[in-house]
């Protein structure tokens, strides 16, 4: 929820608030432009990257969140392109994925950050994502080598190269992936100019998605992040 008057987006998280059934219909996808289910999806792929990369991670969430990187990477460009009802049916299932990998385990800095942009600027939430998570990703490295190592070999596919390398180059594939969606990859695409920036950065360090994130990070980390996205 927003509170308009301080700009400031809120989380609110509650046992009460978690269903006893959920109903998950691809078909409704069928009626949504393409930059939503492209914004959905890239979203629901930080959710799935964040709690994986999350302090609070286990098997249990793990499993969830690689399980929905490998379905959006193999399924959003045909459910874009052609529609298919294969591949609307599988990013449904990667978004519950995620959703219930997240649920439990957290997320990171790059949703601390979207939170509170979006709380001083009108943004599609999804579409901030492709910009901050490659940024993410590179800041989160020294804390979650191994992870990000694995990410990249699905990403990338397995290469005799170092755990960095393939870190790197996932983080750099996600980056050109991102790009040929023709959504926003620079925060300069969204943002009117730096001056918000230091502003953001300091309302993000206090989110709670913030304790999560892997490697300790105050409001100058987070500046950082916003201005090597931008």
């Amino acid at each position: 929820m927003t509170d308009v008057e301080r700009r400031l987006k809120m989380s609110i998280i509650s046992r009460s608030l978690v269903p006893n059934i959920s109903i998950i219909d691809p078909l409704v996808l069928l009626t949504k432009s393409e930059e939503l289910i492209v914004a959905s999806a890239i979203d629901a792929f930080a959710h799935a990257v964040e709690s994986y990369l999350s302090l609070l991670s286990s098997p249990f969430t793990e499993h969830q969140a690689i399980m929905a990187i490998r379905l959006i990477l193999a399924n959003l460009r045909p459910a874009v392109e052609d529609r298919s009802i294969e591949a609307l049916e599988n990013l449904s299932i990667a978004s519950t994925s995620a959703g219930m990998s997240f649920s439990n385990a957290g997320l990171g800095v790059g949703h601390s950050l979207s939170h509170a942009l979006g709380g001083m600027f009108d943004v599609l939430h999804g579409l901030v994502h492709p910009i901050l998570l490659p940024a993410v990703m590179r800041f989160n490295l020294p804390n979650s080598l191994d992870k990000l190592a694995t990410i990249g070999r699905i990403v990338c596919g397995p290469r005799m190269c170092s755990e960095e390398a393939i870190a790197q180059a996932g983080i750099a594939h996600l980056e050109r992936f991102f790009a040929d969606f023709g959504v926003p990859v620079r925060l300069r695409d969204i943002l009117p100019d730096r001056d918000c920036l230091e502003t953001i950065a300091k309302a993000a360090v206090h989110d709670a998605c913030t304790l999560t994130n892997p490697r300790p990070a105050n409001w100058e980390a987070l500046l950082g992040l916003c201005q090597e996205a931008w």
